[in-house]
């Protein structure tokens, strides 16, 4: 291994005491590194007996001693050691002195044993692993002297192993070593590493790591080894479900988990913030001018789970950070491939592969016919079935005959939404943050086609909304953030709905409706999501306006008061988008 024989070069040099830092990042495979390769080969190479032991929890330089002269003595030489003290104690202190006596004598006397030892120590090699983990700064400056003394004195030679970003002595290290290592692995040896230790990585998953670690740059082989852990009990889960497409959903998993503990374990994001990101993502895409673009915690997070992860599935997420396993049904929970008939396996350019020559293009048509045929169908699935087509098209994967990508684009204009069946109102947070298409066009015109269908059931939906609504805002909270957030609902509810709802809510009902108005329209172009709502949210702002002067005083005048300043921006900022857009129109 190249790592061993640049460190042993180092050793070598005669020009300068031989002593070496070995510098690695937390996590990135120091102790392992020693213990497996390169221990031995210094012990080969040099004839030398290699003492190696953590500095963590080391209070003192006598502490530090001793640390040194415990791994050094034998099991036979320590009982020699206290046998010969004990028996000088008892001959001569203990008659003297009495029993307070031996004890005082037999610690001074095996005080000075000790350091005559140290004294004798020679021809050895010190491995010293974590530097940084000493807690006090003038300590670690004492141990770093002492291990100089012991290099330039005898022939000793000292290989410290430290993480140096987390060390604020950087004069005594600069003094010290005249010989630095940066240690780290390369992806391929991570994941040799990680092989070898877990049976439930095989040839296959290896690759899945090997190309997710690679495309997050991620080494650190002890946040790998917690979501290894994750994802073998998950493994051993999914393995038992019948009809999964096994390696697609295990390549998946383990690419979502190995992110997910990257994230909150390396990086150090909690889970609250991972949730949000990968949540927002979307909107913040399609928001150009959103604040939350530039910053950097959301710019590292979209590059972690960038391509891969594709929602925010909670129960997975806070099974990595918090270790609750949640699950009722992991094949409906994380979505998991199922290859139920020939046209499922189709939906999937992975299962694509897998199939014979004529089972694909039986494959091809069974598309083309629920294309043209299907009716009575979820929207989402007709959609993605287009999609999956236009990416064989794209691909060329197949020829443009029965369909072209124009062709194709003109039918998701076009085509009639009788064909499809009404979403139901829990669908729409899986439209928001789980689907995931090939081409943007194809997005796009289902988004416009779905409100095509929202329209022919909001009649109904507006009417047992309404009741809801009046009741209290608790009632139709749940509904409200997770269908509703980025849609916009309020001209669809009369102003005496809303004023008979502001006077029977209660004060926490009140508060919490302000923080949703605050949250949902905190993002700078609300135009695109709200227009719609720009005339109904100043009807709103006026009556919150009245009843608040109305009702004088109270927890409840308060929160009426945000509320009107959270309307009044709102359709404030909206106005003044519209203006500059006909500015630029005109």
């Amino acid at each position: 291994m190249k790592q061993v024989d640049q460190i042993i070069e180092l050793l070598e040099d005669p020009s300068f005491p031989q002593i070496v830092l070995l510098d690695g990042a937390w996590g990135s495979g120091k102790t392992h590194f020693i213990n497996n390769n390169l221990r031995e080969k210094v012990e080969e190479k040099f004839s030398q007996k290699v003492y190696f032991f953590s500095l963590y929890g080391i209070s003192s330089i006598d502490d530090f001693r001793d640390k040194i002269i415990s791994l050094s003595l034998t099991d036979k030489e320590e009982a020699s050691v206290l046998a010969k003290y004990f028996s000088k104690a008892i001959d001569g202190a203990a008659n003297n002195l009495g029993e307070r006596g031996v004890g005082a004598v037999l610690s001074g006397a095996a005080g000075a044993y000790k350091y005559k030892l140290y004294g004798e120590l020679d021809d050895c090699v010190l491995i010293l692993d974590d530097l940084e983990r000493v807690v006090e700064e003038k300590l670690i400056q004492k141990i770093l002297g002492e291990c100089l003394s012991l290099a330039e004195s005898k022939n000793i030679k000292v290989i410290v192993v430290a993480n140096e970003d987390k060390l604020n002595c950087k004069n005594d290290i600069e003094k010290v070593f005249a010989d630095k290592y940066k240690f780290s692995f390369t992806h391929e040896e991570v994941t040799s590493i990680l092989k070898e230790e877990y049976e439930t990585i095989d040839d296959k998953l290896a690759n899945e790591l090997l190309l997710n670690i690679t495309a997050i740059n991620s080494k650190n082989i002890r946040v790998l080894k917690r979501a290894l852990s994750k994802f073998t009990r998950i493994k051993k889960e999914i393995s038992q479900i019948e009809n999964v497409v096994l390696d697609l959903a295990l390549s998946r998993i383990l690419g979502d988990i190995i992110r997910i503990c990257c994230a909150k374990f390396e990086h150090a994001f909690s889970k609250e913030k991972i949730i949000d990101a990968i949540g927002s993502r979307v909107f913040r895409r399609m928001d150009k001018d959103n604040e939350k673009e530039n910053n950097s915690d959301y710019e590292k997070l979209d590059a972690i789970f960038d391509g891969s992860f594709y929602g925010a599935n909670e129960k997975l997420i806070c099974y990595c950070c918090d270790g609750l396993y949640e699950f009722t049904n992991l094949k409906s929970e994380l979505n998991l491939p199922i290859k139920q008939t020939l046209l499922d396996a189709m939906k999937s350019p992975w299962v694509q592969n897998q199939l014979s020559e004529e089972e694909f293009q039986d494959g091809v048509l069974l598309l083309e016919a629920f294309i043209a045929q299907e009716t009575d169908v979820e929207v989402y699935e007709w959609f993605s079935i287009c999609d999956t087509y236009i990416y064989m098209l794209d691909k060329k994967v197949i020829a443009p005959k029965k369909h072209t990508k124009p062709s194709l684009l003109d039918l998701c204009d076009s085509v009639d939404v009788d064909r499809f069946q009404a979403p139901a109102e829990e669908d729409e947070f899986e439209y928001r943050y789980r689907i995931n298409f090939y081409d943007n066009e194809v997005s796009k015109k289902f988004y416009l086609k779905k409100e095509e269908l929202d329209i022919l059931k909001k009649d109904n939906k507006n009417s047992q909304f309404s009741q809801d609504f009046k009741v209290s805002w608790a009632n139709v909270q749940d509904d409200v953030y997770q269908n509703k957030m980025h849609t916009p609902i309020f001209q669809n509810i009369s102003v005496d709905v809303i004023e008979v709802a502001l006077r029977n809510w209660s004060n926490e009902d009140v508060f919490q409706f302000v923080r949703f108005i605050k949250q949902r329209y905190k993002f700078s172009n609300i135009g695109d999501f709200f227009e719609p709502e720009l005339e109904a949210l100043k009807s709103l702002s006026t009556v919150v306006d009245d009843l608040r002067k109305e009702l004088g005083v109270g927890l409840k005048v308060a929160s009426l008061a945000e509320l009107y300043d959270s309307l009044f921006e709102a359709y404030s900022r909206m106005e003044k988008q519209n203006s500059k857009k006909e500015q630029s129109a005109s």
